[in-house]
């Protein structure tokens, strides 16, 4: 006789409650193990998502400076219109045509590009070598004074923090280190 018939020929068919709750268990389970990999996923995304955005506005700056034969400087900025005297880049950065070189973007001074990040509270904090809080590009493509370190740091720690480091013939390069080798501080 088949188990799934019952009385006057009628068939019931459907789950448990022990096949219903082991299912639901093991889907918890498999939850749970995917949920922090998928954090760590979503943090490198961005992590990858900043250094990008940074270097291809370095890489702008630096074409401008050449292409019209003046300078070119990318700071940070809150709104979008002017420099920060700041090393923290994450709430946002300019690039502008520095025509009277004196590193700061005055009347008359085009704003080739601005970057706004769309979160209020960044996840990834960004910040440059103490005594360099701009980069200043000048007309040949170099960026003048001492090697400039752009740091990049996960607020939550899923992510090992990452570098562009900028010599003074301005060319940027993507680190996991120092440029003297030494770990990242964040």
């Amino acid at each position: 006789m088949d188990v799934t018939r019952l009385y006057k020929g009628h068939y019931h068919s459907g789950f448990s409650l022990i096949e219903l709750l082991t299912t639901l268990v093991v889907s918890i389970t498999v939850m749970a193990a995917g949920i922090p990999a998928t954090q760590k996923f979503m943090a490198n995304q961005k992590m990858i998502t900043s250094v990008n955005a940074v270097a291809s506005y370095l890489h702008l700056a630096r074409s401008e400076a050449i292409k019209r034969g003046l300078r070119a400087v990318l700071c940070p900025s809150l709104d979008g219109e002017g420099c920060l005297d700041s090393v923290e880049w994450q709430r946002g950065f300019i690039v502008f045509a520095d025509k009277n070189k004196n590193k700061k973007r005055d009347a008359g001074e085009e704003l080739l590009r601005r970057f706004q990040p769309n979160r209020k509270e960044p996840q990834i904090r960004i910040t440059t070598t103490e005594g360099r809080r701009w980069v200043r590009y000048q007309s040949t493509g170099e960026a003048p004074g001492s090697n400039l370190t752009i740091t990049f740091c996960d607020g939550n720690d899923f992510v090992d923090p990452k570098a562009i480091i900028i010599s003074n013939t301005g060319r940027p390069r993507i680190s996991t280190t120092k440029p003297n080798g030494g770990p990242l501080d964040c």
